[in-house]
């Protein structure tokens, strides 16, 4: 006679063997598809930023000005304020990530050269922020001219089959966005759908969402004064791998006509601003004109440091209302240049 413990074991060996074996095999096929596979579909919000700029590019007809450049771009340069300061104008921003940086806004430049696409006056947004640049984001340029990553995944079983059903499951599954991202946005598909209705920006939703408008905001600001940098902040230094890639841009820039391309540096935090504006801001932005082949007199007069309330997060992102605030003043820059026009409404 067979003990009780035994045919337990029994039991449980029929009913979830079966299972286990099935799960190992589906992970071990997922984790095969996945370490065989030269791309991973998405890497989170950033993919769904660069993705979208790159299809709104590829989409979007030629405008009037176009702005290229890093995330405080995305995040501080508000073209709805600048279409309502320069009615019948066309202007859009394709500004993506500093990961992509100069080499990336090249591939992204090419794509709508060969469309036919590009824009009749560009001007590019740098931040500090990317001017030391890691040899690693290099994939991100790949990224865009490849419309995938080249380096191949180094999960192995079955931390590589579980990753590769999370993002066919991100595909056919709602998933919320990270931190307050979530709060504020929900899904991927609002967050998209907000960088198409901005016109190619967005909102960094980690700072004064409960400020309910811009004259709100504006009553808040008497008062505050610029902060002294904070002893942990490095200073901002343009590096060999900066310089590569803005050699990279400098050929695609030889496609259109230079005199039609501008370059704007946009603020820091004055809490990071070690080394001063003198060094990351003017010196530096002679600096990249001159590599980039631009005149001097295209390097844009904008606002170098700007106050620690005016920024969401990191040393780059205004928040909501602080980039109508930039953006104001960003575009009277373009008004006294002459870069965008203020067309007279007519009968």
């Amino acid at each position: 006679m067979k003990s009780p413990l035994t045919n337990a074991l029994r039991l449980v060996a029929r009913r979830f063997v079966p299972v286990a074996v099935l799960t190992a095999l589906i992970l071990g096929i997922a984790s095969f598809i996945h370490g065989r596979s030269n791309h991973q579909w998405s890497r989170g919000i950033e993919t769904y930023i660069v993705l979208e700029q790159v299809r709104r590019s590829e989409r979007l007809p030629a405008s009037d000005l176009a702005f290229l450049g890093d995330s405080s771009c995305l995040f501080g340069v508000h073209v709805p304020t600048l279409l309502h300061a320069f009615p019948g104008s066309n202007v859009e921003a394709f500004c993506t990530i500093g990961y992509v940086g100069p080499d990336g806004y090249a591939a992204m430049l090419d794509k709508m050269i060969a469309r036919g696409r590009q824009p009749k006056k560009l001007i590019l947004v740098f931040n500090p922020i990317q001017f030391e640049r890691d040899p690693r984001w290099n994939e991100w340029p790949a990224f865009i001219r490849n419309d995938r990553f080249e380096l191949p995944s180094g999960l192995g079983f079955p931390a590589g089959g579980l990753e590769y059903i999370r993002l066919l499951m991100e595909r056919a599954v709602y998933t919320p966005l990270p931190g307050a991202y979530a709060i504020y946005y929900g899904g991927k598909d609002q967050f998209i759908s907000t960088i198409w209705n901005e016109h190619g920006g967005a909102i960094e939703p980690n700072r004064m969402l409960d400020i309910p408008s811009l004259e709100a905001f504006r009553a808040t600001l008497p008062g505050h004064v610029l902060l002294k940098p904070l002893p942990a902040s490095k200073p901002f230094v343009i590096n060999a791998e900066f310089e590569k890639a803005l050699d990279s841009l400098s050929v695609t820039l030889s496609k259109l006509d230079r005199s039609k391309v501008y370059l704007v540096i946009s603020p820091v935090n004055s809490v990071n601003a070690q080394g001063g504006p003198q060094s990351f801001h003017t010196e530096a932005g002679k600096r990249i004109a001159a590599r980039l082949g631009l005149d001097q007199s295209h390097f844009l007069d904008t606002p170098d440091v700007m106050l620690d309330i005016l920024y969401a997060h990191y040393p780059s992102h205004l928040h909501r209302w602080a980039r109508m605030i930039y953006t104001e003043q960003l575009a009277k820059t373009l008004a006294d240049r002459g870069i965008l026009e203020q067309h007279q409404a007519t009968d």
